[in-house]
């Protein structure tokens, strides 16, 4: 018996997830994202948005304790961080970071990360 793990994409416009003790790895296809919300405690989330596109600005809430979130972003996206840190760190590995700077698709990261890390990539 061969038992493997599919990952669908979703298709919604926004996202809610909410993970204790545990990873998830989260694809999203929307071609209109709005954002939503990440809760993480003692746990990782990979949200990858290289597939989805933005009109204007949309807004991710993280809240995480003692967790992860890797976020993959288009490279044509601008992305804005106002998180409150206390133990953790926000790591951008994106290239040509500077360049998308006067994109008008924003992605703006607000909340809260304790004893935490947040990684951004592009593709």
């Amino acid at each position: 018996m061969n038992l493997q793990s599919t990952i669908i994409p979703d298709t919604d416009n926004q996202i809610n997830i909410n993970s204790v003790f545990s990873s998830l790895d989260k694809p999203m296809i929307s071609k209109d994202f709005k954002g939503g919300k990440v809760n993480n405690m003692f746990a990782s989330t990979e949200l990858d948005l290289s597939n989805a596109d933005l009109t204007g600005m949309a807004i991710l809430n993280i809240s995480q304790l003692f967790g992860e979130i890797t976020l993959i972003v288009p490279a044509d996206w601008h992305v804005e961080t106002d998180i409150s840190q206390l133990f953790a760190k926000i790591d951008d590995y994106r290239e040509n970071k500077y360049r998308a700077k006067n994109s008008d698709k924003v992605l703006a990261i607000k909340g809260t990360s304790v004893f935490a890390n947040i990684e951004i990539h592009n593709i």
